[in-house]
């Protein structure tokens, strides 16, 4: 019985502990330097190019019907919160490059926010992408009746922090209470 009772409190214990809301990752890794194409048809290295902020990495598509966009409009919405650190970037990588050209996933962040950053390559490039953020590779399926594929994907948003360490993680669904916690957190670390 006191064993019992000292893992419940050693549980209750480390989970006070936790740094994050998120999913503290256990042994942070740094952010992969991949280089995709951005919305503007240039290339755009993932680590370099975001040196100094929050990233905050999304592997989706643009006619997703629900995960995707509940995600944007909550990162957009905790970024337009006072007190939020200016240095956040969010980078939409698409899961789906037939059908998600530059000019699609622009037209599709700027509804959520227009400093949202679209990413898109090779399917290669992108296959080796999620590997890399050790992401759940995307598998598109047929649905009848549906125009565009039903693509299972990765829901979770990988934070890195400006020391390009990837510390947390937030999977879907996500409370904008976590992201205001952990967002300003996660600033700090340099």
């Amino acid at each position: 019985m006191l064993a019992v009772i000292a893992v419940i409190t050693g549980c209750t214990d480390r989970r006070n502990e936790s740094r994050f809301a998120g999913l503290e990752v256990d042994a942070p890794a740094t952010m992969p330097d991949l280089t995709l194409t951005d919305t503007t048809g240039r290339p755009f290295a993932m680590r370099s190019d975001t040196r100094g902020s929050v990233r905050l990495v999304y592997f989706g598509f643009t006619s997703c019907p629900d995960i995707c966009p509940v995600h944007l409009a909550q990162l957009s919405d905790v970024l337009a919160r006072p007190g939020m650190p200016p240095n956040v970037k969010v980078l939409f990588v698409t899961v789906d490059p037939e059908r998600d050209t530059p000019k699609v996933m622009r037209t599709f962040l700027d509804r959520f926010n227009s400093e949202f950053v679209g990413l898109t390559g090779t399917a290669n490039q992108l296959l080796e992408a999620q590997r890399q953020f050790s992401a759940l590779v995307a598998l598109p399926s047929t649905v009848e009746g549906r125009d565009s594929p039903v693509i299972g994907h990765d829901g979770r948003v990988f934070a890195f922090a400006p020391d390009g360490l990837g510390r947390t993680q937030y999977p879907h669904p996500t409370r904008q209470t976590a992201w205001t916690r952990d967002l300003p957190i996660l600033a700090t670390l340099r």
